[in-house]
């Protein structure tokens, strides 16, 4: 027979249905709704945090699972315990419905039961939005259930982990179909074997969702079939992408990666393929070459990766391309970090290497966000002089944007550019000499008109000698002009 815990919750004390004060103050927290108490662990030893429940016996448990029913508060579940058979416990629970987060860690789940019980709660709860499975040992009944419950989760669900669990093969299968129920679903993170079975579910899952922003495939031992399974699948929406410790991809792996920098509606900001010791200077040059015409990408991380100087040469000209003013700002001005640029463990301290990094500053600085304005300090650092013959076909025309091109931005945001702002003046000097020498008699016919009209207000006004000498300097002025 079940207990009514709703009709004993006002008569019972609780300091007479827990065995240990941590439990207590647990119970009264849960009942008082106190604000500060967001976070609950159920675990399987006494003697931890203040947010440690350790159930001894079915009544602290079942109490538990009530007090959990009725809270407002609560936001975080855990699980560090794995033996919570109480069907009680699971028909108070359900009626939860501020827990945004359930975690499953370190447990072992061979029947599922435990995911059974909790389908209602999954149902029920239309504020849950990330489910958490971490170090469990799975059968092929509990991938069952897990599955069950994730499709009976409401559109509430965007973050899913699952990771280093010990699992049979099709089990991911069943939960990426069930993931598939849920196209807002914006994090995946997955540190589990994958083959190709796997990889087709997965990228069935990626066609479906159109929000999925965060992908983590740390450690998967996919292959190259399987990369060019999700590369294909992968959506547009994705910013990060994690593909650490797979070391079955080969060069040619990599290189189909590398298309999704050349794609214009991409907007991958982060690419993460650290600890791949098959990441050699051939894979980082697709990279840069492939970076080239992209405007997303900030951060690309390459730890412990096979790397030399020859193959972190091409990332000095892909952010700076010094071999023109017009190729400078054409670079790369987007790419903020990229990590990892060692060699044999050691940093890499060469010029070009030097050079890549104070490139990566430039475009990183909170100053240089609008990345023109990025391009124009390229251009100071590497070129004193601006070429204006290709405007001259404009005339005087385009004189006066050029000079507020310099001259729009502030060169003080960029403290690392030293004396800008001398450069920007002397560039200025330097255009304005070109245009002059090139249409000499543009300027001086417009200075000498208005010298002109001054000396024949002027005459007006004066008298005798001062009136003579007016007019000889109006006489010299016009036949200036003609």
């Amino acid at each position: 027979m079940s207990t009514d815990y709703a009709a004993l919750a006002d008569t019972i004390k609780i300091e007479d249905i827990t065995s240990n004060n941590i439990n207590r103050d647990i119970l009264h927290k849960l009942k008082n709704n106190d604000e500060s108490f967001d976070s609950l662990n159920i675990v399987d030893d006494e003697g931890g945090e203040d947010n440690d429940y350790y159930p001894i016996d079915g009544e602290d448990i079942g109490w538990l699972g009530y007090y959990i029913g009725q809270n407002t508060k609560l936001q975080e579940l855990t699980y560090f315990y794995e033996t919570i058979n109480d069907e009680s416990f699971y028909k108070e629970i359900y009626r939860n419905k501020s827990i945004k987060e359930i975690h499953f860690n370190r447990i072992t789940v061979l029947d599922g039961d435990m995911f059974s019980m909790l389908g209602p709660f999954f149902k029920n709860n239309h504020n849950l939005n990330k489910i958490s499975v971490d170090e469990c040992e799975f059968g092929a009944e509990a991938a069952r259930q897990l599955s069950l419950a994730i499709g009976n989760c409401n559109k509430s669900l965007t973050h899913f982990n699952i990771t280093n669990n010990e699992t049979v093969d099709g089990q991911l299968v069943q939960i990426f179909t069930a993931l598939s129920m849920h196209p807002q679903l914006n994090h995946l993170l997955i540190g589990m074997g994958m083959g190709r079975n796997e990889c087709m579910a997965l990228a069935t899952l990626c066609y479906t969702t159109n929000q999925l922003r965060v992908l983590y495939l740390k450690g998967c031992g996919i292959n190259n079939e399987g990369l060019d399974i999700l590369v294909k699948a992968l959506p547009n929406s994705l910013q990060e992408l994690c593909l650490k410790l797979n070391p079955a991809v080969t060069v040619d792996g990599w290189k189909t990666l590398s298309t999704l920098f050349e794609l214009p509606e991409s907007n991958l900001k982060e690419l993460d393929v650290s600890e791949n010791n098959n990441i050699s200077d051939q894979v980082v040059i697709g990279f840069a070459n492939a970076l080239a015409n992209n405007s997303t990408l900030k951060r690309l991380h390459l730890i412990d990766c096979d790397v030399t100087d020859e193959g972190w040469a091409p990332f000095s000209k892909l952010l700076c391309d010094t071999s023109s003013v017009n190729s400078i700002y054409l670079s790369n001005h987007t790419l903020e970090t990229i990590s990892g640029m060692t060699i044999y463990g050691m940093p890499v301290t060469n010029s070009i290497i030097s050079d890549t990094e104070s490139y990566l500053i430039m475009n990183t600085n909170r100053g240089c966000q609008n990345k023109q304005r990025v391009a124009i300090f390229k251009i100071l650092r590497h070129h004193s002089h601006f070429n204006v013959e290709p405007f001259f076909e404009w005339e005087f025309k385009v004189l006066p944007i050029m000079i507020s091109w310099f001259t729009s931005y502030n060169v003080r945001a960029c403290a690392f550019i030293h004396r800008c702002e001398e450069k920007i003046n002397k560039m200025k000097l330097s255009v304005i000499h070109d245009f002059v020498k090139e249409f000499p008699m543009l300027y001086i016919e417009s200075v000498t008109r208005k010298e002109i009209a001054e000396y024949t207000t002027l005459e007006e006004e004066l008298q005798g000698d001062e009136l003579e000498e007016i007019r000889q300097c109006k006489a010299r002025a016009m036949r200036r002009l003609f």
